[in-house]
């Protein structure tokens, strides 16, 4: 089941999204387009573009290119977010939407599009209020270990790079974005640190414990090589290693493919990041400290990977005397 769920996921972005060339090529006219272009980030586009596309469905338009943006009024965007509240979204991703509206209402307005009435009215909506229970999870020590014991079997060089892949993951904290966006380059060997793109073309240090910079150094030197160019690359069949970089998707299959080998229940890039946090924290780091080690601009969004878990909970309502 988790399979088809995973490929149906899949299939739906790469339904939703419309192609770079296509949205360059209406960037004078499509007020989407323009706000899509401003963002730095891949994923940033790839999701915001997802979702533009969604509210295009929503107002009966093909996609965000058939939508006339310069129409968009204050009491649109209302009835937007009373359609995404009733069919129960959470309150952050109605508040993402909300923000891409608002971008879009921007460029619209520095199209001359809408008037500065307009867009000021759509800028003062407010964001819905609200939280829900995390999602993902964080994986134990045994689960990581399983994990990495599925890459140091695997006799194919596709093993020895994705326990150099699982370690930036556990051991750095890394966004999946991020991990291909890296060159050699970007490996400080001597200060035992990577330099790491985040969002917001903001860079930062992150800093290898000694397990990550052990598969690190196995993976360039017995495989890759010191080529210049993607730290991470394609590997075909037959131990095939390319010089092409992976894309973000191929993080997200590599772990799917090594939790099942591991028999692991169902967990995602992202959760080895929540990992990476939960296990500093049950260390003593400070979270402000956290923040600048996750590449957070807020410290709202490191209060997110702050949560006891579940089996903690149980433990503590058991103390209770009622």
């Amino acid at each position: 089941m988790e399979n088809k769920v995973d490929s149906s996921i899949s299939k739906e972005y790469q339904k939703a999204l419309l192609t770079t060339e296509q949205v360059k090529n209406t960037i004078e006219v499509n007020a989407a387009s323009a706000y899509l272009l401003s963002l730095r980030s891949h994923l940033s586009r790839q999701k915001m573009g997802y979702f533009l596309n969604n509210v295009a469905r929503m107002t009966g338009n093909q996609n965000i290119l058939y939508c006339d943006w310069g129409t968009m009024r204050r009491h649109h965007i209302q009835g937007i977010i009373d359609l995404l509240i009733d069919a129960g979204r959470a309150p952050d991703t109605i508040n993402t939407y909300l923000a891409g509206l608002k971008g879009v209402a921007f460029e619209a307005w520095t199209m001359s599009q809408i008037d500065m009435e307009t867009y000021q009215h759509i800028k003062q909506i407010k964001n819905v209020r609200g939280q829900r229970v995390p999602k993902g999870r964080s994986l134990d020590s045994i689960e990581v270990r399983q994990l990495f014991k599925s890459c140091d079997e695997d006799p194919r060089c596709k093993g020895v790079r994705d326990g150099a892949i699982f370690g930036i993951l556990l051991g750095c904290g890394l966004r999946r974005g991020e991990i291909v966006s890296l060159d050699l380059s970007n490996v400080y060997w001597q200060e035992q640190a990577i330099k790491v793109m985040g969002k917001g073309n903001k860079e930062r240090l992150a800093f290898m414990p000694d397990g990550t910079l052990k598969r690190l150094n196995l993976w360039v030197q017995d495989v890759r090589g010191q080529q210049p160019g993607p730290l991470f690359s394609r590997i075909r069949r037959h131990d095939d290693v390319q010089d092409t970089r992976m894309t973000d998707q191929a993080i997200y299959e590599i772990l799917r493919t090594r939790r099942m080998e591991a028999g692991l229940e169902h967990c995602s890039p992202h959760d080895l990041r929540r990992t990476y946090a939960s296990t500093l924290l049950e260390n003593g780091v400070d979270i402000m400290t956290l923040k600048d080690m996750m590449g957070h601009a807020s410290i709202t969004t490191t209060q997110r990977y702050i949560h006891i878990k579940n089996e903690k909970m149980y433990d503590a309502s058991k103390r209770l005397v009622i």
